[in-house]
């Protein structure tokens, strides 16, 4: 089922891209992106919806935080016997600030090699406040929606998800990996997997496809923003 899901959301969208999202705003970099376009894309989201759907309210004074790249597990990590490491999402977020208080996190990420493209408004006033405490790489785990400061050795929880997680506020990379190893090896034999996976190996087909399905989601996001506008405008 979630590789139909994935597959279906990968084909729709990308075929939706060849028409529209042709016109919506890029630029060539992360840093580039966020400064000509992150105000204007709150500010819209201000006027043309309730914002209170983004933890907002109706001021304009509006500032954003540091931009962090979002980093996510390797494939490596779910295997015991590989060293675990983080890669890029190609995505990269910042704090959004309204009247000098942290209240959502708006995005970039890397549409494509030098093209980049507004990829949310979301994650919530939490995560918006806990940035300004990153110290060291931003780590989301999109399983579980858990965030993670690592600063080389330690993994520390940002939100309430990431410390459900790791039963904790803190935990080693060697017992974050353990973790990973232990859950997709007890759901080899749930249903989920036999659905997504087959006969294959859960350690490697299950992060995949959440991977597939969070790009196909960050595709369609350029249309979705552009559609919002030209129905704002009307």
């Amino acid at each position: 089922m979630f590789r139909l899901i994935t597959t279906f959301a990968l084909t729709g969208l990308f075929t939706l891209g060849t028409t529209s999202a042709i016109a919506a705003p890029t630029e060539r970099s992360a840093e580039q992106f966020a400064e000509t376009h992150f105000e204007s894309i709150v500010l819209d989201h201000i006027e043309g919806d309730d914002p209170s759907n983004y933890h907002l309210t109706e001021s304009r004074n509006i500032s954003f935080g540091p931009l962090h790249e979002v980093m996510m597990t390797a494939q490596s990590c779910y295997s015991p016997d590989d060293a675990c490491t983080f890669v890029s999402s190609k995505e990269y977020v910042s704090a959004v600030l309204q009247d000098g208080e942290p209240r959502n996190v708006i995005g970039t990420y890397e549409q494509e090699p030098g093209v980049f493209a507004f990829s949310t408004l979301g994650y919530g006033d939490e995560l918006a406040i806990a940035l300004a405490d990153v110290s060291g790489t931003l780590v989301h785990s999109a399983r579980d929606n858990a965030w993670y400061d690592y600063d080389g050795e330690t993994l520390t929880a940002l939100t309430t998800d990431a410390k459900r997680v790791i039963a904790g506020d803190t935990t080693t990379l060697e017992m974050y990996q353990k973790l990973l190893v232990e859950t997709h090896s007890n759901d080899q034999g749930s249903a989920e997997d036999g659905l997504v996976g087959g006969a294959g190996n859960a350690q490697t087909t299950e992060p995949t496809s959440y991977r597939m399905l969070g790009l196909a989601l960050l595709a369609g996001l350029p249309i979705g923003y552009l559609l919002y506008r030209r129905r704002g405008k009307r």
